[in-house]
Formats: C-alpha cells, structure tokens, sequence
C-alpha cells in the first residue's frame, strides 16, 4: 500500500507543474507583447535597424512585405517607403522570429503616424 501512495502522489505533483509553466509561459508572453508594443514606437522613432532574431512584416489583403534585416535600413525610413508604395496595412507582425506579435491597424495607428514625421537619417548615415 506505501508504494500506491507514493505513486499517486508522484502523479499529482507531476500533473501540477505543466500546470504553473502554462501559467507561466502565458504571462512570460503577455509581458513581451507589452514589451514589443512598447519598444516599436521607440525603434521607430529613433530609425533603429532591425535586430537580427527580429521581424517586421507589414500584411494587406492580398500580399505582405518584410523588412529586410541588412543592418543598414532603418526602421522608420522602412516605414515610410511602405506605406508611400502600399499604404496602410491592415496587420503587422513585429518582434522575435520565433514568437513575433501580430497587431491589429487600430493597435499600430499612431505607431504608424511616428512613422509619417520625418525621421533621423543617423541609422542610416552610419553604415
């Protein structure tokens, strides 16, 4: 009989843990959506390129445009020479190759309208 006790209590704790990584996985990801959301504008404004784990996809209705991540091309002049060729997206997917964010037109409006003020060439000036 310890041995069935011993068992089922094996069984529980190890039920519990996928459990609290769930819970931990969900907020570890609502932390760097808030981080990404947060950091885009910034990059943004500062012309900053794209770091090499990152991405920058723009989606319209019928195709999608990446950024490309040479480490010259500043994200707000990026930016601007989309949305003069295309316009306005109606998705953007933004942060780490391997869990990028995807972010609705209302969500990236006003990141958009940073985009729209003319930017520091200072990225671009240096490489």
């Amino acid at each position: 009989m310890p041995i069935e006790s011993r068992t089922r209590k094996s069984r529980e704790s190890t039920s519990s843990r996928p459990r609290d990584r769930r819970r931990e996985s969900a907020r570890s990801s609502k932390a760097a959506a808030l981080t990404t959301s947060l950091s885009l504008p910034k990059l943004i404004q500062e012309n900053a390129v794209l770091q090499s784990r990152s991405q920058l996809l723009l989606m319209y209705s019928d195709f999608q445009t990446e950024m490309p991540n040479d480490g010259k091309t500043g994200i707000g002049t990026w930016l601007q020479s989309r949305l003069k060729e295309h316009g306005m997206p109606s998705l953007m997917r933004f942060g780490p190759r391997s869990r990028p964010q995807v972010f609705r037109r209302d969500e990236f409006s006003e990141w958009i309208k940073l985009a729209l003020t003319p930017v520091s060439p200072k990225s671009d000036a240096i490489h």
